[in-house]
């Protein structure tokens, strides 16, 4: 029977299957590196958000990130009481563990990975910038208590003024920013097996997430990581999530994803 332990990774830090970790300089020029991490399902935010928030917190316990995604669905499914049982005794020091846990613990379904993070204080209050509707078609603010009993705050929104507005308005100095690629997929029909799909234009796309949208330089300028789900199966196949990977790739970076020395092109 096979030892579920590692054999190599006991000295080295060797990430999650399916995860693609780029260190980059800090996108405003502060004195600090972030990571931005890619990868097939989007339960793997989970994974990244807990090991940055591992590292980030050695120095500063009362750090807190605000999560702030792009998805065309809102994947905001609450853990239940068994789920926060397993939650509670991860140790999310242990990134043996904790990419054991986001590959074969969290839900498959790629849903709950949000409010499981905010369940642990991983993440503080949550923006969603979304197409689903809920079942009654409203975009009511949600709320998660944390195994500590300290309430979280999850706001909603259809219309990117609406969450500009509201984010200019807030305090907030440190976010985790997570895009889910099939944002940019207008229509999403593979719940009914129909297949059917419709896009943004590309140039509507560089507008969005060009530095020079007021939005995205706000966002990118409090960031101190990045997560970019490629979900194939609700973008219309791996090929268009490359195109739109690499659409990012082209508009953000001198270079793609994974060489060593990528650079923000607004910072050359």
């Amino acid at each position: 029977m096979v030892e579920f332990k590692p054999l190599f990774n006991k000295h080295i830090e060797v990430d999650a299957p399916n995860v693609t970790s780029q260190i980059l300089r800090h996108p405003f020029g502060l004195n600090i590196s972030i990571e931005l991490s890619t990868f097939n399902h989007h339960r793997y935010a989970f994974y990244s958000w807990a090991k940055w928030c591992n590292e980030y917190r050695k120095d500063n316990q009362n750090l807190n990130f605000d999560l702030v995604t792009y998805d065309w669905h809102q994947d905001l499914v609450y853990p239940c009481d068994k789920e926060k049982e397993y939650l509670e005794s991860l140790d999310i020091s242990n990134s043996f563990e904790l990419s054991f846990f986001s590959t074969y613990r969290l839900n498959p379904l790629n849903h709950n990975h949000i409010m499981s993070a905010a369940y642990l204080n991983l993440i503080n209050d949550v923006w969603v910038l979304c197409r689903q509707d809920t079942d009654f078609g409203k975009f009511e603010d949600e709320y998660i208590t944390d195994y500590r009993g300290e309430k979280h705050t999850i706001r909603k929104f259809k219309n990117v003024e609406d969450l500009k507005n509201k984010l200019f308005q807030s305090r907030i100095n440190h976010v985790f920013f997570d895009i889910d690629l099939d944002y940019f997929t207008i229509i999403n029909d593979v719940i009914d097996f129909k297949n059917i799909y419709t896009y943004m234009k590309d140039k509507e796309i560089k507008n969005l997430l060009s530095y020079d949208n007021e939005l995205t330089s706000w966002i990118l300028n409090r960031t101190y990581g990045i997560t970019i789900a490629l979900e194939p199966k609700y973008t219309g196949g791996i090929s268009k999530s490359m195109k739109y990977l690499s659409l990012i790739e082209n508009l953000w970076f001198n270079r793609p994803i994974g060489n060593w020395d990528v650079e923000w092109k607004h910072l050359k």
